[in-house]
C-alpha cells in the first residue's frame, strides 16, 4: 500500500482547483521538494508513478496494490500480510531519508533526520483518493496496466504539462487534460527496444507541446 499526503489541495473544493497558481501548488504542507515534484504531489501524479514503479519492482498484481491518502506523511508505505497484520515504513517527512537509503543501500546511514517521537506525532488519518480531485493518479494507475507505451507516454506528457504550468502557460487542472488527450491520441504500440521507448517519449512531448499551444489561459 502506497501512501501520499494528498498535497496542499486535498480539502480544497474541486471547483476551485482551476484557479490554483504555481506558487500555491509548490507550497507543500509537509515536504520540502523541488517545483516539479511538488506539483506532481499536488496532482498525485507522483503517487501514480510510484504505483507504476512498485508494480514492476514487486511484480505485484492489481489486487495487491492500493493508494491511500495519509495527510500526516509519517507512514510512507505499508505491506499487509495474509494473516491480516500490517508492517508500515514510517519516519519524519524528510527527503534526506529516502536519498540516504538509495545512496547507501543495503546499509543504513545517519542522514541527519531526527528520530520519530511517537508521543509528538498525534493522530494518523487516512482517506481514499477522490479521482475527480486527482485525475492524474487515475490516469497513471490505468496506464500501468495498459503497458510500457502508455506509461512512457504519460510520463513524458506530464513533464511537458507541468513545465508549462510552472511557466504560467497552462492551468492547474489542464495538466490532467493534456495528459489524457496525449494518451488518447498516441499510437500505443508496445516498444521492443530502448529506441522504441525513446521514440514514444519524443512523440508524447511533441503532442503535449502542440496541445498546450492551443490552450489559452
Amino acid at each position: 500500500m502506497l501512501t501520499g499526503s494528498g498535497g496542499p489541495f486535498r480539502y480544497t473544493d474541486v471547483a476551485e482547483l482551476a484557479a490554483v497558481t504555481p506558487a500555491m501548488a509548490i507550497a507543500h504542507p509537509n515536504w520540502s521538494m523541488g517545483p516539479k515534484i511538488s506539483v506532481d504531489s499536488a496532482t498525485m501524479m507522483n503517487k501514480g508513478l510510484e504505483y507504476i514503479e512498485a508494480r514492476w519492482l514487486f511484480n505485484a498484481a492489481r489486487e495487491q496494490m492500493d493508494v491511500i491518502i495519509h495527510p500526516q506523511s509519517v507512514i510512507h508505505s505499508m505491506v499487509q500480510y495474509k494473516d491480516g497484520s500490517v508492517i508500515a515504513q514510517m519516519g519524519l517527512p524528510d527527503m534526506r531519508t529516502p536519498i540516504a537509503c538509495a545512496m547507501a543501500y543495503p546499509e543504513r546511514v545517519d542522514a541527519g533526520v531526527a528520530p520519530l517521537d511517537f508521543s509528538q506525532v498525534g493522530e494518523f488519518t487516512f482517506l481514499k483518493p477522490d479521482f475527480n480531485r486527482y485525475p492524474c493518479l487515475k490516469l497513471a494507475m490505468d496506464a500501468c496496466y495498459s503497458g510500457q507505451a502508455a506509461t512512457t507516454t504519460l510520463n513524458a506528457a506530464n513533464e511537458i504539462a507541468v513545465a508549462a504550468f510552472l511557466d504560467h502557460r497552462l492551468g492547474f487542472t489542464d495538466i490532467a487534460r493534456i495528459n489524457s488527450e496525449v494518451l488518447a491520441q498516441a499510437n500505443l504500440t508496445e516498444p521492443t527496444d530502448l529506441a522504441g521507448v525513446l521514440e514514444l517519449d519524443r512523440l508524447a512531448r511533441i503532442a503535449a507541446q502542440t496541445l498546450i499551444q492551443k490552450v489559452s489561459l
